[in-house]
Parts: C-alpha cells; structure tokens; sequence
C-alpha cells in the first residue's frame, strides 16, 4: 500500500510534524495532495482530521503504520504551494505550521463543497516568467484623483496578469480598503475574475471562496490580512496596499505580519511583488535603500498645508479657519491620536503620572470615563497610591474634544469617529468630525479642512517608530482632502515642518529609516520578544539566550518577557535556536501543565522600542 503524510491544523507542539498512514487501495483514487482526511491518532486511536501533504511508496517508519480511516473531502483543500509557505513562515518566526495551517485553511462547509464539486474544471497553468518585478508604488496622494488612485493602478496591475492567464493576489488592510478595491475591480469588468477572501463574510461563503480559489484558475484574490495565505493558481503578482498599517500584523502566535509573508511567497512562487501607501514602512523604505525594490511615483497633486508652530491644539487661526469653512457648509476633520476622554492623566496631590501597577504603562481615561490601561487593559479606580483620589488630564482624547466642540459650533453637526464608535462616510456639507488615525470617514470630494492636532504629540512618542508611524497616519488622512482643501499641522517646526509643507512623506520616512540603520535598529535588525507566565522558565531562557545567542542585544525585561535586537542576515538561524531552547526548557519546566504553552515568541515585534 502506498504512504500518506498528513498534517494537522493544531496550535500543539507535539503535533507539528508530518505523520504517515497507510493509503487502503480502496480509497486510493480519492486521495491526493490536499485532501481532508480521517485517521486514528494516538494510542487511544482517537480520530482526527488532517490533510495529506505528500504520497510516497514507502516510509521510514516501516510497516508499523496506521491507516487512512475515511476521505472527507477529496478536493485538494490546501496546495503545495500553500503549504511551503506555512513551512517558511512557521521557520521563520520560530512558530508552528498547525498554526498557520488554521489561516490558510477556512473552517470548511460541506454544504458550499457539495454545490462546488460540480461547477469547476481546471486549467493547465503557463509557465512561468524568468523575470520578477519588485517595487514600491507611491500612488496619487488625494483620493479624489482616482486616475492615479492605488485602487485603480492595481485594479490596473491585475488585468494585465490576469490577460496573461496568470493569478493575482491583493492583500489590503481592513474591510473599509476592500470595498474601495472591490469598487475598481467591478469598474474595470473583473468581477467574474476576482474572488474575496474575507473573515466577515459567512461561512458559506468563505468556504466557497476558498474552493474557487483552489480550483487551478488564475483569479484575482483579494481580502485582508490572513488572504495573503490564500491559494492563488499561477500566481502571477503580489499586491500589498498600506504594509505598514497595524491590522496587516497577526497578534497571535507565531506573530507574523503581510508583508513579510508577502517577500517569502513572492520568493517560493517566483512572482512579482509591488507594495503600496501613501507613506512607506520603514522596512519598505530599507527595501527601496538596499536595491531590492524599485522605486515608482505617480504624479502627485497635494493640497497646501499650514504649520501652526503654537504648542495649542486649536490656536485662534485654526479655530477661525474652522468656524469659517463651517459657515460654508463645507465638511472638516480633525484628527486627534488618542481615544476616550484623556490619553493620561496626572494626580493632583503626588503630581505625578498615574501608571499601571502591572506593567507600567500610562493610564488613560477610556470613553466611559474609566482610569485604565492601555497594554493589559486592567482597569483602576480614581485613587492614586498616595492617597489622593483627584487628576488632571494630560492630554484630551477624542471624546472630550467632541464633547468641547460640541459646545463651541451648537448649531453644527459635530461627530466622533473611532475604531470602536466608526462613522464610514459622511454627506459633503458643514460637519466637523474628530476622528482618531485610521477611522476618518469618507466624504465624496473631500474634507475642504484637515487639522492634525495632536501632530506634535504623535512624534514626540517615546516609541522608534513614532515618527514614522505619525507620517502613514497622516498621509491616509491627508488623502481625504478635496483638491480645493488646506491641511494643517500643530505644533512642528524645523526641517519637519519644511517636509510636510510639500507632503514629502517618503523622504521623511526614508531620512528616519537610515538614522536607525546606522545604529543597528529596525529595520536594520529585528526584534525578538519572548513571554511567559513563569518567571522562573523566563529566567531559565535568558541564560540560555545569553550563552547561545551572545550576539544578540538585550533591550527590555520585565517580569514576563524579555526582548533583544538580532541582525536580519541571522534571522534563520536565530529562529531555529530559538525554537530548539524553548522547546527544551518547556519539556523541563516544572510549571508547564498538559497542553499548556511555556513560551510565547515573536520573531518581530515592532512594539517593543
């Protein structure tokens, strides 16, 4: 009999590998890569459920092998070339392949399978090209010119591959992106070409999607974070919109983020890659800098910009040019960095600011009034240590400012827009809206006035990434702004200031970027973060790192975690050390209940420093 090996879509450890079954000549001509498959596992010979990812004529393990129990699903749920990937990235950031595995695979629906099964015939995929594009688009900057919009460019990238018989994969930020994807993909007649890759859609309609795009004919594929998985038939080029943007990084294990996945698969598939925004990653910017990516810029039309070199949020020009474009009727933003009611806040008494008792992180007043945390999100009640039971607010967030405003224009309509109160587009008339980064509205022809208020606060962040974090925030503000409009930031002055008066973004970036470079930090390096709940293990783990990896540089510990800078050129090697101590000292460790995780390890957290 021939040999199966079968993997599982598990978080476990001990389940990360391939296991080989015996393939009964009855079910041999159901079977092949990909298939869904029922087998006895263990010595209790519990069933469970994997997908054959290989078939061979013999093991190594001999005769003494189970067998193949049943076939669940005979179509090829999951590709090889989904599968080398899941083993790259699982590699890489010292995780597990099951982990992955779980993305790349949607839940499945036999009810979407039994309607597929009948509706799909494959194609034979063209050889590939020899030649691999890699660039960096800076589109047109205002949404309002849709000609060099980054929508249109890719909905224009995709046509061309497609015509050549050959797939692309879209990779965008969140469902808001989609749907401006979506709108170019339908005005450039490629609806019945694409399919959509979403966690918001049914289930139904997810697995439906997954068997479309598994069925060997080259589509566009496009969706958020986790489509970047997604099997995609003669994969011709990669898009990623916005790589910088927080919701292209995966907050659970094994941590890995699009654009990484991104380069891996671009490699493994031999395919074109082009990332997009209107403000690079530092990352992209190294890329750019090194030679690996090429450079391409549309031209741009940005609208005028005023500094207003005052430390006051609205000074009283700001607060006219505001009154004035509301008299107008005409709509204005104004983008603050922080939700609730204060970003921090200071005790009256001590005079000093109140912090988490855990982890150390400023508190902030959150939009139901609460003092609470912003990193573990623990909540405290208004007393401070030193008895005094009254604060201050350090900064105002965006409720209080709405609330003030409110009160300033009574005979406007003044709305708040967050991630967890969002208003996704507005009618062109005098509405004043505050919003945070990445929840400003859409408004057809745009804001007539765009303020950054907290600009200075936003760069003035203790954090490496301060900088360039404010700029992609500002940029896909400053995008919503009609050709007409003014934008205005608060509070920068030097050479800043001189840069944001033309919107030169990319210089900005880049500048920040090479600063970092030469001094050993991201993206020169990255950074290793590993947690546990066990201080002893933790500690057990830092001698070991501090024998095996001298190289790399410790950066921060706290009672939970410890995090070190490791040069790129090791990444490989620095992963696989990494998954052989943790996994020796979780086996050790005299804490570690059945099934439970020891370690928690990210190969690149850009939020340590």
């Amino acid at each position: 009999m021939r040999v199966a090996s079968v993997v599982f879509a598990s978080p476990l450890p001990q389940l990360d590998k391939e296991f080989d079954y015996f393939i009964p000549t009855d079910l041999e001509a159901s079977i092949q890569f990909g298939s869904l498959v029922s087998v006895p596992f263990g010595k209790s010979k519990t069933t469970k459920t994997g997908y054959v990812v290989g078939i061979k004529n013999e093991s190594e393990y001999g005769s003494e092998l189970a067998s193949v129990s049943s076939v669940e699903s005979s179509l090829q749920l999951i590709t090889p070339e989904q599968y080398e990937l899941c083993k790259a990235i699982a590699k890489r950031q010292a995780g597990l392949v099951g982990e992955l595995l779980s993305t790349a695979v949607p839940k499945r629906s036999v009810r979407a399978e039994k309607h597929f099964a009948y509706s799909v015939s494959k194609t034979v995929n063209p050889a590939q090209s020899s030649r691999v594009s890699r660039s960096f688009v800076l589109p047109g900057l205002l949404d309002v010119d849709q000609e060099v919009h980054w929508s249109t460019l890719f909905a224009k990238m995709a046509a061309e591959h497609i015509s050549k018989g050959k797939g692309v994969l879209v990779v965008v930020p969140d469902f808001r992106d989609m749907e401006v994807l979506e709108r170019a993909i339908h005005s450039s007649g490629l609806a019945e070409k694409a399919v959509r890759i979403s966690s918001e859609d049914s289930l139904t309609q997810r697995w439906f999607a997954h068997l479309r795009a598994t069925s060997g004919i080259p589509l566009i594929t496009y969706g958020t974070r986790g489509a970047i998985f997604a099997p995609s038939a003669n994969l011709g080029a990669i898009l990623v919109w916005d790589d910088g943007d927080d919701s292209q990084i995966e907050q659970s294990s094994p941590y890995w983020n699009t654009r990484d996945v991104a380069l891996s698969r671009s490699e493994l598939e031999h395919c074109d890659i082009v990332f997009a925004s209107h403000s690079p990653s530092a990352e992209v910017a190294r890329l750019i800098e090194i030679g690996y990516l090429n450079y391409q810029e549309t031209q741009l039309q940005t609208p005028p910009v005023r500094i207003s070199e005052t430390a006051e949020r609205l000074d009283g020009e700001t607060f006219a040019l505001i009154s004035r474009t509301l008299s107008e009727n005409q709509p204005v933003l104004i983008q603050v960095a922080n939700l609730g009611y204060a970003s921090a806040i200071a005790c009256l008494k001590c005079k000093e600011i109140r912090r988490c008792s855990t982890c150390q992180t400023a508190l902030w007043i959150d939009p139901t009034k609460t003092a609470r945390c912003r990193s573990c999100k623990q909540s405290y009640s208004a007393q401070c240590s030193c008895g005094g039971s009254s604060y201050r607010p350090i900064s105002v967030g965006s409720k209080a400012l709405t609330d003030q405003l409110s009160r300033s224009f009574p005979n406007a309509t003044v709305l708040h827009s967050s991630g967890a109160e969002r208003v996704t587009n507005i009618e062109r008339k005098g509405i004043l809206v505050i919003a945070t980064p990445g929840a400003e509205p859409w408004v057809e022809e745009g804001y007539e006035l765009v303020v950054f208020a907290d600009s200075l606060n936003m760069v003035g962040l203790p954090r490496l990434r301060a900088l360039e974090n404010a700029c992609s925030k500002w940029a896909n503000a400053l995008a919503k702004c009609s050709r007409t409009g003014l934008a205005i930031y608060v509070g920068i002055t030097g050479r800043l200031a001189d840069q944001l008066r033309s919107s030169k973004f990319m210089e900005i970036v880049r500048e920040d970027a090479v600063e970092r470079m030469e001094i050993g930090l991201p993206p020169a390096s990255r950074t290793l973060n590993i947690s546990s709940a066990n201080k002893n293990d933790l500690s057990d783990l830092r001698e070991r790192l501090q024998l095996e990896l001298p190289e790399a540089r410790l950066i921060s510990e706290t009672a939970i975690n410890i995090a070190y800078t490791y040069a790129i050129a090791t990444g490989s090697e620095t992963a696989e050390k990494v998954v052989r101590i943790t996994a020796e000292l979780s086996r050790a460790s005299k804490k570690r209940k059945p099934g439970q995780r020891v370690f928690f390890v990210n190969m690149d957290d850009n939020k340590v420093i």
